[in-house]
């Protein structure tokens, strides 16, 4: 059997996401207050690009979103990509000018540390697709 292209609908890379109800990324990725999702430029992450299919998925309670990858700026540190993205767009739940509060969050999720390392990549997406 040959294998499917990795960021193909029928293969399409899959991240995981944790989407509690007073940060619903997935929500907000479908409704467009959410207009990227931000991530350590990890190798996996580096391998996607724009036109990939991309599955963001909550793995305690399955909920998904499918959809193709419309952009993607990578940047050395999580300030220079709030600055460049915006606050709100990366993170709905604070204000425009919460620059500070904003890099606090990005600098609490795991494997933070790496930004060091990868740099940092916001990833927007065209949702297709999604279980909620």
């Amino acid at each position: 059997m040959k294998s499917q292209k990795l960021g193909t609908f029928e293969n399409p890379h899959v991240k995981s996401i944790i989407n509690t109800p007073s940060r619903p990324y997935l929500s907000w990725l479908k409704n467009g207050e959410k207009t990227a999702e931000g991530r350590i430029n990890s190798p996996a992450w580096k391998k996607i690009t724009v036109g990939d299919w991309l599955m963001l998925k909550d793995s305690k309670t399955d909920e998904y979103l499918l959809g193709i990858v419309s952009f993607k700026h990578e940047y050395k540190i999580f300030k220079e990509m709030l600055l460049t993205e915006g606050v709100s767009n990366m993170l709905p739940f604070l204000n425009a000018d919460a620059l500070e509060e904003g890099i606090k969050v990005y600098e609490s999720f795991p494997g933070a540390e790496r930004i060091q390392t990868f740099g940092c990549v916001a990833v927007g997406i065209k949702t297709t697709i999604n279980s909620f």
